[in-house]
């Protein structure tokens, strides 16, 4: 502003001299000032859309960048072509890429090449050949083959057993993150075989891996917990453990989880529109809400999941998903009502309500979170305070893992 000031005075005072000797010289002056003061303006406007630049760089993942500026697209290296032709099922391709990276000295290929052969894919079985490439794979210290050539080892796959070897090659792969290996080497702690036997090594090996979701690790934790075997005896954690492998379909946690359910789980109506939740299907379930009219939001047979408009049929809710299995008769997995709730009392509220009908929570994930096992059906809260809302759901562990695809 002062800049403007001080060149709209010059000007002034250039007209009121305009026939003195200084006329020209004040004249000439202002255009300079005046220049200035505008060439300041450019560079500030400039510099503050540089720094909004900066601004949504910090705060966008990837901004698009102008079409004439985007990348040419890398070309596919022989590992990348190699994937997409085992997931093709395309094993004589995949095989004879990873054949040639495996002469390179490439680990990752090496490790390959021994599941080909392991599992006869494009070629006969080969347990020695298998044997070879895990052994150089994990000679070359890719994870992956040493938790494989440990494995063939532990089986006497292509080889005598040697379960000393074997443990030796786990814990090599377990201490790289190798979930796998991890749970291998826990199950050889804890059964004494390899190693001594050591029930809270197994533990704290089962854990690492748990925390990677491995599934039987999940479970092989869940029945310590549930024994108090090499870690306190915690019926809770080992609710959510077996819980969490129940959903990802390990059929021992099915068996254990429903074994801990209370005696009388059964008969506290783990029913909804008439229906039990383990034994009915999508046919019968539509029928019902159809009759019940309950308006559908989505129902085809292209989607393993249904949405339902419940407002009027359960007060308070909002929206109803219902997924079901992929087996022929299409049993119900999953049934999920969404209850708005504006604030974390509320919530707390509706949670005391389903504690009411289906008795003390089992476990709690989180203080949001809440479980109860039923047995063959796990009914769960869960409320999300950003979004101020509460899901019931009702889970069949028996179907429920083979709804993987989000819907």
């Amino acid at each position: 502003m002062s800049s403007l000031l001080s060149a709209k005075v010059l000007l002034f005072f250039s007209w009121r001299l305009k026939y003195s000797y200084m006329h020209r010289f004040v004249v000439f002056l202002s255009c300079i000032v005046f220049m200035l003061f505008v060439g300041s303006l450019f560079v500030h406007e400039e510099t503050l859309a540089a720094k909004v630049v900066q601004g949504k760089k910090g705060q966008e993942k990837q901004p698009p960048a102008p079409l004439e500026d985007k990348p040419k697209a890398s070309p596919i290296t022989p590992a990348e072509e190699a994937a997409k032709a085992f997931t093709k099922g395309d094993y004589v391709k995949a095989r004879e890429i990873w054949q040639k990276m495996a002469d390179s000295e490439d680990a990752y290929a090496m490790n390959n090449l021994g599941i080909i052969y392991d599992r006869g894919l494009g070629v006969p079985v080969d347990l020695g050949r298998a044997l070879f490439w895990f052994g150089k794979s994990a000679q070359a210290g890719n994870p992956q083959g040493m938790s494989n050539y440990g494995w063939m080892l532990d089986q006497g796959r292509g080889i005598a057993p040697n379960p000393q070897e074997a443990a030796r090659w786990y814990d090599k792969s377990a201490r790289m993150g190798q979930a796998e290996a991890q749970y291998n080497i826990g199950l050889m702690y804890e059964r004494g075989r390899g190693v001594p036997k050591d029930l809270a090594s197994a533990a704290a090996w089962y854990s690492q891996a748990a925390s990677q979701q491995q599934t039987e690790a999940l479970a092989r934790l869940g029945h310590l917990y549930l024994e108090g075997l090499g870690v306190p005896k915690d019926a809770a954690k080992a609710c959510l453990l077996l819980y969490a492998a129940t959903m990802n379909g390990s059929q021992e946690a099915m068996r254990e989880l429903e074994a801990l359910a209370p005696k009388d789980a059964s008969s506290k109506g783990i029913a909804l529109f008439g229906q039990r939740m383990d034994q009915t299907n999508r046919r019968t379930m539509r029928e019902v809400l159809q009759k019940s009219n309950v308006p559908g939001i989505r129902v085809q047979d292209d989607f393993i999941c249904d949405l339902y408009d419940v407002r009027k049929a359960v007060p308070g809710a909002g929206q109803m998903t219902v997924c079901y299995g992929k087996a022929p008769e299409a049993p119900l997995a999953f049934l999920k009502i969404d209850y708005a709730a504006p604030s974390k009392e509320f919530a707390k509220k509706l949670q005391e309500m389903v504690e009411g009908r289906f008795g003390p929570v089992s476990a709690r994930e989180s203080e949001e979170s809440s479980l109860w096992n039923m047995g063959t059906c796990v009914i769960a809260t869960q409320y999300v305070p950003a979004s101020n809302q509460l899901s019931l759901m009702y889970m069949v562990p028996r179907v429920y893992h083979q709804t993987k695809v989000t819907q």
